[in-house]
C-alpha cells in the first residue's frame, strides 16, 4: 500500500472514530468527563488499526505499548504538577512535572520497548 493511501486511510478512519467518540461523549454526564473521549483516543485507535493492517501485529503491539507508557507518564505528570506548581510556582513546578514525565517515559521505554 502506498504512503499516500495509508495516510488517507489513517485520516479517514481517525475522522470516523472522532465522530463516534464525540457521539459517545455527548451521552456522558458530567460534560467535563466527556473530554476524555476527545481526539486522542480515536486517532490512536485509527493509527493502531492501520498499522496492524499495513505492517504487522508486532509493530502495532509496540505502538500500543508506547501509548500505554505515554499515558502512564502523563498521569504521573499531572499528579506531580498539582503539588509542584502549588509549592514552587508555575515555571519551576512545571519543570519538575516535566522531569517526572520524562523519567517515567524513559524508564518505560527501557523496560518495555528497548531492543
Amino acid at each position: 500500500m502506498g504512503d499516500i493511501v495509508v495516510l488517507a486511510v489513517k485520516g479517514l478512519l481517525g475522522g470516523v472514530l472522532v465522530v463516534v467518540f464525540s457521539l459517545l461523549s455527548e451521552a456522558l454526564r458530567p460534560k467535563s468527563f466527556a473530554g476524555l473521549f476527545g481526539a486522542a483516543p480515536s486517532i490512536a485507535l485509527g493509527a493502531l488499526t492501520v498499522t496492524a493492517v499495513t505492517r504487522s501485529p508486532a509493530v502495532a503491539r509496540e505502538q500500543s505499548l508506547a501509548m500505554i507508557v505515554g499515558a502512564a507518564a502523563m498521569i504521573l505528570y499531572c499528579a506531580a504538577a498539582i503539588p509542584s506548581v502549588d509549592r514552587l510556582g508555575a515555571l519551576r513546578g512545571s519543570f519538575v512535572a516535566i522531569g517526572v514525565w520524562f523519567a517515567v517515559a524513559l524508564v518505560g521505554y527501557f523496560v518495555l520497548l528497548a531492543p
